[in-house]
């Protein structure tokens, strides 16, 4: 070696006395991996979708649907159900107790995406095999966003007996309690 030159290692470093060029590898890789944990870190909160405003506070009940032809026999119904608040959605519909009506009504699926939908049904078995007096014909399940009270619209279009005709009959409707 000449004089007045230090000799240079593999990594760059001047070899000296107490100073091993390991050492300066071992202080570079940690500051970057802590560079690189930081700004991934950071990134997570990034690219991480934001939660939405009604996550967790939503909850989901169930509202019975009855028709009432008093002692006429129920053979078909036509009936709308909307949710007069609009702070809920309709997630589906089954069919009622008695088993005329056990198979979930006729609905359209596109106008239950609108919080309203009108159900249908209608049965052709013999008055014995149908239900008379006050009858659960249908239940509409919801998703609604909050606490507070709903508020609900029934309204029966027809009803009608095993012949065909017209019938007087009530529709009403009843929230089941959380269990």
């Amino acid at each position: 070696m000449r004089p007045g030159r230090q000799a240079l290692g593999r990594l760059g470093c001047r070899l000296r006395p107490r100073f091993d060029c390991s050492e300066r590898l071992f202080k570079l890789r940690h500051e970057l991996w802590l560079e690189l944990v930081m700004v991934f870190g950071l990134a997570v909160g990034v690219w991480a979708q934001p939660a939405a405003p009604e996550e967790g506070r939503s909850r989901f009940c169930a509202v019975d649907i009855y028709v009432d032809s008093q002692a006429t026999p129920l053979a078909a119904y036509q009936l709308e159900f909307a949710i007069a608040n609009g702070s809920a959605k309709i997630v589906g519909i089954e069919g009622g107790e008695h088993p005329a009506f056990h198979e979930p009504p006729f609905y359209d699926p596109k106008a239950m995406q609108h919080e309203r939908v009108i159900l249908a049904a209608f049965n052709t078995g013999t008055q014995d095999k149908l239900p008379s007096g006050k009858t659960r014909v249908a239940t509409i399940h919801l998703e609604t966003a909050g606490a507070g009270p709903l508020r609900y619209a029934l309204k029966l279009e027809v009803a009608g007996d095993a012949a065909g005709a017209r019938i007087a009959a009530r529709a009403s409707y009843e929230e089941r309690k959380a269990q």
